[in-house]
């Protein structure tokens, strides 16, 4: 578990990253983007599958591995009606125009999913030690309900964590938000990693 201090870091942090997410976001759009973050909270893995919206209902993923001094999964989840909305802006289409996940849609996802995480991971890589790497992998889509979605997301973890970092995560795009969530999960040995790092 993080102090409230250690929260208070890593969400500034998460905010920093969210700054450069915005930038990249906009140079990929060729407009303005923006992307804001609440309060990052440390909860259990089956509330964070809770807090991802109705268990009737499906969720859409796109989560990268990290790889380096920090090892387990970053998410970008969304309901369909937000992810379709966000595919629409993306792609300077009006909102409503997606109603099925397609490869154009998946792709706009997945694209925007490596530019946040990259800027995310980018933001944590500035408190590791210099020469120490924290790599993402290709994020990959998935929809399914939450829960099966987090075991999915952990699958290639070794100890399986059951401490997920969330944050409410709204996109401003041409003056329309679109809410979603990210998640950090990293497996049990970076969560001691990041206790050490975010008390210095």
């Amino acid at each position: 578990m993080l102090n409230d201090q250690q929260l208070a870091a890593l969400t500034k942090l998460f905010a920093h990253g969210s700054t450069d997410a915005s930038a990249a976001l906009s140079r990929w759009l060729g407009r303005p983007a923006q992307i804001k973050i609440s309060r990052i909270e440390e909860v259990a893995l089956a509330t964070a599958a809770e807090v991802l919206g109705d268990p009737e209902l499906p969720v859409c993923f796109c989560a990268m591995s990290l790889q380096g001094a920090l090892t387990g999964e970053l998410i970008l989840a969304m309901n369909d009606a937000s992810g379709q909305a966000l595919a629409d802006l993306l792609l300077s289409r009006p909102l409503g125009t997606s109603r099925t996940w397609g490869e154009v849609e998946i792709s706009a996802a997945l694209e925007t999913a490596n530019i946040i995480g990259c800027a995310y991971l980018n933001a944590l890589a500035q408190m590791l030690p210099d020469g120490t790497e924290l790599l993402p992998t290709p994020p990959r889509f998935a929809r399914d309900f939450a829960e099966s979605l987090m075991e999915f997301a952990l699958m290639n973890q070794a100890a399986v964590s059951d401490t997920v970092f969330l944050t409410q995560t709204e996109f401003q795009i041409a003056e329309s938000p679109v809410d979603c969530h990210l998640l950090l999960v990293p497996d049990p040995e970076s969560v001691t990693v990041l206790q050490g790092l975010l008390a210095k």
